[in-house]
């Protein structure tokens, strides 16, 4: 299976408001891609900015130094770029109280965005991340030398 081939309906992610820090089981229906700050603080805005029904960006969550985003099952054909960790259905994944915003928190742990659909849509973001994540150092550099 592809990306391409990817068109299934919404699942039903955790609702509930949680106390702290929770390990959670990842699916069924949805899986996570984790990728280092440095590169997610490049990614989120590239895809933020764009119309909702062209390149949804659904919820992302930051957690020990490592942004998380929710993606459809089986959305790891092709492969991720390096840098960044594939989580299937069945693993473990360690995600904030729905109500902790990360801006609140440091970046330490919280919600970078709870916008529209809890998926994103990986037909646009496995190209961007791969341009960016091929890019990373130099990108990186200079986005650290404008802070």
């Amino acid at each position: 299976m592809t990306l391409a081939t990817l068109t299934r309906p919404i699942p039903a992610l955790p609702q509930d408001p949680l106390e702290g820090v929770q390990l959670r089981q990842v699916g069924p229906g949805w899986e996570v891609l984790l990728m280092s700050e440095p590169l997610a603080r490049l990614v989120t805005p590239v895809l933020a900015g764009r119309p909702a029904r062209v390149a949804p960006l659904g919820w992302v969550f930051a957690h020990a130094g490592q942004r998380g985003i929710f993606l459809p099952e089986q959305s790891d054909d092709p492969a991720w770029p390096p840098g960044t960790t594939y989580l299937k259905s069945g693993a473990k994944v360690t995600l904030p109280s729905f109500s902790q915003r990360w801006t609140e928190h440091d970046g330490t742990s919280g919600w970078v965005s709870l916008d529209g659909s809890p998926l994103s849509r990986p037909l646009l973001l496995h190209p961007v991340l791969t341009a960016l994540a091929a890019a990373q150092p130099r990108a990186t550099t200079a986005l650290e030398s404008r802070s």
